[in-house]
């Protein structure tokens, strides 16, 4: 085979499925190593995160597997609905899935991360479709509820609220209508859990975080800040060698990618202020990254592609290979 026709086909379904299927091998290979990322306690406003729900391991296990599966199914959507990446692609798909089988526990724990970038792709997957119709409030108003929802079990999506308001004004919908939508949004969460008694004024309180790093030794630590600092990397490089193609694009497509981007640097800001709360960040991060790396691959063709995606992948073969010597 040509090597432009492998470096086309790793845009392909079938390329996805099998960079899917290494991470699945690998979590069937090492997922019992569970003592190097213990889950995080209550990280709330008023709720239990996610990960210190009631459930049965094996339950947790597939219903954040589901949901993984499901935030993978977003990122095509979004990419078919609105174009967002120029181009009919899956790598996106293949490579969320290596960088998430990078630190198994977001895989095979149910944990906050994973309802972080279900939500924030979400409410992305909405605003996106707004653009230009600010009569569009009902999506405006759920999209800010999910915001709202998810600030109840994990504190963290309170950092995207005043994102989104930034990304209405790129979708040129930001007026007193779709504001007030936002705040309704954002209240009527409140109004059920504190109105229908599930929760009380005493149950609210400041998240009492524990580092994840105290519960690690040094290599897992290390082990865990190379795997998000080499994911922030890739991100980073991708976006900047993108710009001049972006800048080049119609006003709507500047508005979804400047959105894409502005989510990204959020969520590193966030990452490097908020960094005992790092695993709840990361998913998004891979999939803040993924798209990125994959719209360089899009925007930037060339005949040995396929070498530098695989030069991709086998770094988090090399993570992989590593956290087994942990």
């Amino acid at each position: 085979m040509k090597s432009s026709a492998l470096s086309r086909k790793m845009h392909s379904s079938q390329a996805a499925t099998i960079m899917v299927a290494a991470a699945v091998i690998f979590l069937l290979l090492t997922g019992g190593l569970t003592n190097i990322l213990p889950p995080q306690g209550d990280q709330g406003i008023c709720l239990p995160s996610a990960a210190t729900w009631p459930l049965p391991q094996w339950a947790g296990a597939l219903t954040n597997l589901a949901l993984n599966a499901l935030i993978m199914v977003m990122m095509v959507v979004v990419n078919k609905a609105y174009n967002v990446l120029r181009a009919v692609t899956k790598l996106q798909i293949g490579l969320f899935a290596m960088m998430q089988a990078a630190v198994p526990r977001e895989l095979l724990t149910l944990n906050s991360g994973t309802l972080v970038a279900l939500g924030v792709i979400s409410g992305i997957f909405l605003l996106f479709s707004c653009y230009d119709n600010p009569w569009r409030v009902r999506r405006v108003f759920l999209a800010f509820m999910i915001l709202s929802l998810g600030a109840a079990t994990q504190y963290c999506f309170v950092a995207f609220i005043p994102v989104f308001w930034i990304i209405c004004a790129q979708m040129r919908i930001f007026n007193l209508r779709t504001f007030l939508a936002s705040v309704l949004g954002l209240l009527t969460v409140w109004i059920i859990l504190l109105g229908f008694g599930f929760v009380g004024l005493a149950d609210i309180h400041a998240p009492d975080i524990t580092s994840v790093f105290e519960a690690l030794n040094l290599r897992s630590a290390l082990y865990l800040l190379l795997v998000a600092g080499f994911t922030t990397f890739l991100l980073l490089t991708s976006t900047v060698l993108n710009v001049m193609k972006t800048i080049a694009y119609n006003a709507q497509a500047r508005a979804y990618n400047g959105a894409l981007t502005l989510v990204a640097f959020i969520t590193i800001a966030a990452m490097a202020f908020n960094y005992n709360n790092l695993l709840a960040y990361l998913p998004l991060l891979n999939m803040c990254a993924s798209y990125q790396i994959t719209h360089y691959f899009v925007n930037h063709r060339y005949e040995r592609q396929y070498a530098a995606v695989l030069g991709v992948c086998g770094a988090y073969v090399l993570l992989y290979l590593w956290r087994i010597t942990l």
